[in-house]
Parts: structure tokens; sequence; C-alpha cells
């Protein structure tokens, strides 16, 4: 039986950091693989919740088992209108922890280490905002399975490829809270599908809800009388830049791809659905797919 990384499932701890690397032109494998394990080490050491993620390209030269793993691609509305921007990497060190230096610390040590082999594209320091809310006040990872089914939904079974992993959705939205600002709490809660103060989903969903989108059923979407499928454990933060810039770090885990694809296709209507009413106020300013290989799988990839 396969161990998933722990740092995906357990509860979130106050800061989150999330480093996104890729590999130079000439860098060396070995001493990347080294200076992971040893960044295991040294968070396990200080109590730090470190799970690593890679994408397609490095999962397949470090001998990585998946299955449909796919790229980012980006995606856009069909009139143009809305773009959700394709930003794939390599590798995604995403740290948890009460103590935000502690994880600035083992992030940094990494980097050292790496230097010259992995180049820093971008890192997003995040938190969790009083009991849980996204930064418009609403609450945020609601629709999240029940604990005791979060493995379930969430991991790769025993005995399928990529066994013990989690295919993971990773993308940083920037939320324009000055349009936020003018719409009323009607126009707030049918964004979203839900009610602001108890999260609540909403009887009668429109068309242009989030709910409406990502909510996928064995029917129609958010279709309360049909099972639902291709649930996601979702590990989501906001943050807030010093010049100004705020918005939500969204993480979800699956046990397959392909919905997560599906729901990106929906928010942003390319199979003929309204847009999401969440592309008014808010844009990925990246995106990129990861799995995080089991325990077991990365231990032996990098032996």
């Amino acid at each position: 039986m396969a161990t998933s990384q722990p740092a995906i499932l357990m509860d979130l701890q106050k800061y989150q950091w999330y480093v996104h690397m890729s590999r130079t032109e000439n860098a060396d494998l070995g001493l990347i693989k080294s200076a992971i394990k040893d960044s295991l080490a040294d968070a396990a050491a200080q109590g730090v919740n470190l799970c690593v993620l890679v994408g397609p390209t490095l999962a397949d030269d470090l001998g990585i088992e998946t299955d449909d793993f796919q790229a980012y691609p980006g995606y856009e509305s069909p009139d143009g209108s809305r773009v959700a921007k394709g930003t794939q990497e390599e590798l995604l060190m995403w740290l948890h922890h009460a103590d935000k230096d502690l994880i600035w610390e083992v992030q940094h040590t990494f980097r050292k280490a790496v230097a010259g082999h992995l180049e820093v594209a971008r890192e997003t320091p995040t938190f969790i905002y009083k009991n849980s809310l996204d930064l418009t006040g609403h609450i945020d990872g609601t629709g999240n399975p029940e604990p005791e089914d979060q493995k379930d939904r969430g991991i790769v079974d025993d005995g399928q490829p990529g066994e013990g992993g989690s295919y993971c959705i990773a993308q940083r939205w920037v939320h324009d809270m000055d349009y936020w600002a003018t719409l009323s709490l009607e126009e707030e809660e049918n964004t979203f599908g839900r009610t602001k103060p108890d999260s609540v989903k909403l009887e009668t969903q429109v068309p242009t809800s989030h709910l409406s989108h990502v909510e996928l059923r064995e029917g129609a979407t958010a279709d309360e009388s049909t099972p639902k499928r291709g649930e996601m454990v979702r590990r989501s933060t906001p943050y807030a830049f010093h010049e100004g810039t705020v918005g939500l770090y969204f993480m979800g885990f699956c046990k397959t791809q392909a919905p997560m694809r599906e729901r990106m296709e929906a928010m942003y209507g390319t199979g003929g659905q309204a847009l999401d009413a969440i592309t008014n106020y808010s844009t990925p300013a990246s995106g990129s797919f990861y799995f995080a290989p089991s325990v077991e799988a990365l231990e032996a990839a990098l032996a």
C-alpha cells in the first residue's frame, strides 16, 4: 500500500509558501535529487510540512509513474475576454507550518542548494484568513469532501499507475477588490452559488455561478439529485503582496487529472457554457499542473 505525502491531507497550518522552479540548461539532475532529499530531511527535523510536486517533464526524467498527466495549457474564453494564464514549471515545493520563519528557512536553504540548476519562476507566501475566508469575505473550501473521504477522492487508488500520489492544479488568482465592492450581497452570493454568512448552497443556481461550473455530477453540474464525480480536495489560501496585489492561491488535489481540465474548460466556456462569474473579478496570473508522488515513489526516484 502506497503512502501519500502527509502534507496533502493533514490540516493546513497558518502559513504556506509555494516555490515554482524549472531546470536550467546545464542542470545536474543528481544534484537536484540530493537537494530534494536534504530538504525533506530538513523539513522533517523542523516539523515543517513539505510536499514535493513535479511537472510532466521532471516526472518523466525521475521515472515517476503517472497516467494521463498533461502540462497546463492555459485557458481562454471563446471571445478572448477571459484568460487563465499557463505557466507550467517542473517543480513545486509547497510548505506549511504555524511559524512563517521556519517555512521560509527550509525553502531558502533548498534554493541555495540548487542555485544554478533550478531557477525560481515564482514564489507566493500565503496565510489562513480568519475562519478560512477568501479575501472577499466568503468561506473558502466548503465544497471539500468530508475529512474521512478525502483520501478516496484525492489520492490515486492502490494498484493504479501512480498509486498513493495525487494530481494537483496550482494557480495564483488576482482579485479586483474594487470591482467586488460594487456588487450587492445577492450578486456576491450568485457568483459563488452559496450564502455569504454560512456558505450554504443556494437552492437555485444561476448559470454563471461557480458551483454551476465546478460541482461535477453524474448529470448536470450542481444537480443535487445525482452523485458527485471527480471530486477535488482543495487547499487554497489568500495572499497579499506589499504593493497591493491580493487574491487566492488555489490548490486542488484529485486522483485523476481529467476533472481538473474539465472544470477549467467549463469555467472559461470552451464547451459552450456561460462564463463563470468568478472570472469577472479574478484572473489567474499563473497556472500549472503537478503530480505529488507517494512517499515510496518519491524515495525511489531520489535514490
